[in-house]
């Protein structure tokens, strides 16, 4: 009995299993219901599986938890249907395509032994099949909760410790995100507090409402340029609303410089080191909207649009979600009219030039949303990707793979999940020690 000992990465593979979470029919349904009703004890594997499908391939959009109720309410009808059969037929009738096999038949769909594969029909119509609680399905939420609360208490008490003037030790930890005054002076932004950001002489700057920084607007009499710089470390998000109504979305490993307030006459300039993906309010008192990096500039007046830049990774572009920017480089050493792109366009800076390409913005948006979004993307930059989204430094001695596509998208997955589906495409081992991952080639048995 194969599947008795298949791990979720077994069944991913499995054909017969990719049919009845992608292209059910009544068959497949029966077949599995009666194969976890014989063995509930492979339901989280089941469950795991089935996500880990959905993760490799999103062609009928993201599974939810809805999803999965209907995937049992399928199991439940199926039981009562080979219930209702060996109650109105006699129990030596074949099962007339309800099961994906009749009796005394092979079938090639599934790599199950025989036994498995020609069930005694009797058996199943005879016996009781009961309806499947659904607290099935939130056992496993609820051992993650298990988990996740005791975390979530003890990261409240640190914050208490830290908050009140206690001898913490978030406060020291450099993985925290920090917000640097002119002045010099460094705030420590805790996720889970909010409150009024103040300068050192106590004028208050704006609001925290935990993992958003909201400024307070643009004053017409301001003259003097006066900047801040917030430092988003790796494995976090943070959100930023600037005097002028311009939202920001700051990605993992990112800083951004910009001024509290916008001075009438101004250049509206912000200094990016990373990734950050710009909702810009129009302002028509004030100069263009400029995001400066390194390489190349972003010029627009309303718009929304993503800008990466790291600076270790040599890969500046920009990509239009909606309106109109203009790109240019900042250090040209001719004057020359910015490169136009419109929505749904990449402009990108390689080799001392600026391309323009048609792209999925999803790709390039999808982070602000909490998601890894892989579109024929090398293993080399994957790596990249996963080492800012989970803090972490990730050691390749396995170069053969740096070139190799990916296509995935995960949502909630853990980093060893992932690596796990990685696996399966392209086989490869691990280890992890502390806070660094060493990916080799696979180990021959």
């Amino acid at each position: 009995m194969k599947y008795l000992s298949y791990t979720a990465n077994d069944f991913v593979l499995d054909e017969y299993f990719q049919q009845w979470v992608f292209s059910s029919d009544p068959a497949t349904d029966a077949f599995w219901a009666d194969w976890l009703d014989r063995h509930p004890d492979k339901e989280e594997v089941i469950l795991e599986a089935i996500g880990m499908a959905r993760s490799l391939r999103r062609e009928s959009g993201d599974f939810t938890f809805g999803d999965m109720e209907q995937l049992w309410d399928r199991l439940s009808k199926s039981r009562e249907a080979l219930e209702n059969r060996g109650k109105g037929h006699g129990t030596n009738q074949v099962s007339d395509g309800l099961f994906p096999f009749e009796t005394g038949e092979t079938n090639d769909l599934s790599p199950l032994e025989d036994d498995v594969l020609r069930p005694d029909f009797r058996e199943l119509t005879n016996q009781q099949l009961p309806d499947r609680p659904k607290r099935n399905l939130w056992r496993v939420l609820l051992k993650v909760a298990a988990v996740v609360l005791p975390l979530v208490a003890l990261a409240y008490g640190a914050y208490q410790l830290d908050f009140f003037g206690g001898q913490g030790t978030m406060a020291q930890d450099p993985n925290r995100i920090t917000l640097e005054l002119q002045d010099g002076s460094i705030k420590v932004m805790d996720e889970a507090a909010s409150g009024i950001i103040a300068n050192k002489d106590g004028q208050p700057l704006g609001n925290q409402d935990k993992n958003i920084l909201t400024y307070q607007r643009s004053q017409d009499n301001v003259t003097e340029l006066v900047y801040n710089e917030l430092t988003v470390p790796y494995g976090k998000n943070f959100e930023l609303v600037l005097s002028d109504g311009s939202h920001i979305y700051l990605n993992a490993g990112s800083k951004l410089r910009y001024p509290v307030q916008f001075p009438i006459g101004k250049p509206r300039n912000v200094f990016l080191d990373g990734e950050a993906f710009f909702d810009v309010a129009r302002d028509s008192a004030r100069s263009p909207f400029t995001v400066v990096t390194d390489m190349l500039n972003t010029q627009v007046y309303g718009t929304r649009f993503n800008v990466s830049s790291y600076k270790e990774e040599e890969n500046t572009f920009t990509v239009l979600e909606e309106g109109s920017v203009g790109v240019y480089q900042p250090n040209s050493p001719k004057k020359e009219d910015p490169v136009m792109i419109v929505p749904g366009q990449r402009a990108v800076f390689e080799d001392g030039v600026i391309h323009v390409e048609k792209v999925d913005i999803r790709k390039y948006t999808a982070w602000t949303k909490g998601e890894l979004y892989f579109m024929q993307d090398r293993f080399e930059l994957v790596l990249k990707e996963l080492e800012r989204h989970f803090n972490v430094r990730i050691d390749n001695q396995y170069p053969e793979l740096n070139d190799v596509p990916f296509n995935a998208i995960f949502t909630h997955e853990s980093l060893e999940k992932i690596l796990e589906l990685f696996q399966v495409h392209s086989p490869f081992s691990y280890e992890k020690n502390g806070n660094v991952i060493t990916i080799k080639k696979p180990t021959e048995h």
